[in-house]
């Protein structure tokens, strides 16, 4: 996989999941553009069927294009939505080890996202949707496209814009960096997909439109499979319900093991000034000074 991204590079547009338009991808693309980005978009981009951007197979096809495409450097999934699980059965994960690009993609593309990791060992970046968080007006974009040109891998305190993050427990932790979309991630439990591995994890973690008891009932479940035994840090996006953000941290304090760093309301979820991160990378986590770092 190419750790660079430069001018003239070019980067292929895909919807695996929701139905999209043009209109509400344009504003992304030329921050992209603007960059000196090439653009190509999938042949069923704008497809619709029922609400999804094309029959499974035209999904799954689209995503193997673009990896057999050798002038593809990044591959970005322009939305969520619903029915990226679909596609898991019939990716080919040989072909995402022989051409691994770079993925990015949010919300819903969490699935494919953490299949990547457990079945190819392939990184990823979760965010920075086309339709809600690359614009010019995200205070984060710039951080993400040093992200993917290979300028930084880190978050530091110095670039987050957000005054009410929380330090709820201090410390410092190694461990993969594993999140996305809380939803998505427990409905990957019981699946080929979920990892297994006995290895410890740093935990970033966002949801929309759950009320509380259903937040609980899904870190109820993970705690019950097992996922956080081995749980060494943890960050609390934005959880939002009704268009207002929400605190989980009181119900599910007891799930999660003591003496651990954790951080909430960080700037990461559904919401427009949105940062992103990586997933399977290999990571560290501090608070003082507050700082993510990684390597892959």
């Amino acid at each position: 996989m190419s750790r660079i991204l430069k001018a003239g590079d070019k980067i292929g547009l895909v919807a695996p999941a929701g139905h999209v338009t043009p209109s509400e991808i344009r504003k992304g693309i030329k921050v992209l553009t603007d960059q000196g980005f090439y653009i190509k978009e999938s042949d069923h981009l704008y497809t619709k069927y029922r609400y999804f951007s094309g029959k499974v197979q035209e999904r799954v096809s689209d995503l193997h294009s673009m990896l057999s495409d050798k002038d593809i450097k990044v591959i970005i999934a322009v939305r969520g939505g619903s029915g990226s699980s679909q596609l898991l059965p019939h990716l080919n994960f040989n072909l995402w080890k022989k051409y691994p690009k770079l993925f990015v993609g949010f919300s819903d593309i969490t699935s494919l996202q953490w299949a990547l990791w457990k079945k190819a060992g392939l990184f990823s970046f979760s965010g920075m949707a086309l339709t809600l968080q690359l614009h010019n007006r995200n205070p984060y974009q710039q951080l993400f496209l040093d992200h993917i040109k290979g300028k930084r891998r880190s978050i530091l305190a110095k670039d987050l814009h957000h005054k009410n993050i929380v330090i709820l427990r201090k410390g410092r932790a190694e461990g993969i960096l594993l999140g996305g979309n809380l939803s998505i991630i427990v409905s990957l439990l019981g699946t080929p997909y979920f990892p297994t591995k006995n290895q410890s994890l740093l935990f970033f973690v966002e949801e929309i439109n759950e009320p509380l008891y259903r937040i609980e009932r899904a870190f109820v479940q993970l705690a019950q499979a097992g996922f956080f035994k081995n749980l060494k840090g943890l960050v609390l996006g934005k959880f939002m319900f009704k268009n207002r953000f929400i605190n989980i941290w009181p119900i599910i304090r007891p799930l999660i093991p003591e003496n651990i760093p954790i951080i909430s309301n960080f700037p990461y979820g559904h919401f427009a000034s949105s940062c992103a991160f990586p997933i399977g990378v290999q990571a560290t986590l501090s608070t003082d000074p507050l700082k993510i770092t990684w390597q892959y």
